[in-house]
């Protein structure tokens, strides 16, 4: 296979396992964005970079977000959703933020693959990826043909930047207008 053939086979594979996310658990991530008063993302690896786009889009949108171990990121409390990605749902650095939170009384969102995971269930909100990683065995559309959990992270990715028009709608943001905010220093 040469390097088209394979992208656009990941590219395939990708859909086909987006297309089996629940969209009662993406509205319910939803709404836990649109009520919290601030928004932070933890992750680790590439995960943590996906979450980082979402925060950057969540941004852009004019809420209020943040990524946990910024130097500029403020404490979290009760009123503040956490959003996490983990593949396994059993990353311990993830899984110790997660429970922090619960701890100091916020609410936690978890992207994973693994609803049965610890931070699947310790999660107020829930985003099932049904994809196979390197690490999980799950449901899909077979073996992926992308390395580790490329299928999950790009799944992340495109959840969060699919999420930014039903919430630009419901935050009375014209998604041609929400680059307003765009970094201008560049």
């Amino acid at each position: 296979m040469n390097t088209n053939e394979i992208a656009v086979t990941g590219a395939n594979q990708l859909a086909q396992c987006l297309s089996r996310v629940r969209e009662d658990q993406l509205d319910g991530l939803t709404d836990a964005i649109v009520t919290a008063r601030g928004i932070y993302v933890c992750g680790a690896g590439r995960s943590l970079l996906m979450l980082r786009c979402m925060a950057m889009r969540l941004m852009h949108l004019g809420f209020t977000s943040y990524v946990v171990g910024d130097t500029t990121t403020p404490a979290f409390g009760e009123k503040d959703l956490l959003i996490v990605a983990s593949g396994s749902g059993s990353t311990s650095s993830v899984t110790n933020v997660a429970a922090k939170a619960k701890l100091l009384g916020g609410t936690l969102a978890v992207i994973t693959t693994r609803a049965d995971s610890a931070l699947g269930r310790m999660a107020d909100h829930l985003v099932e990826v049904p994809v196979l990683t390197d690490q999980v065995d799950g449901e899909c559309v077979g073996r992926p043909l992308l390395p580790g959990g490329s299928l999950f992270e790009q799944a992340t990715l495109l959840i969060g930047d699919a999420m930014v028009l039903p919430l630009g709608a419901r935050h009375r943001i014209p998604t041609d207008q929400a680059f307003a905010l765009h970094a201008n220093l560049e």
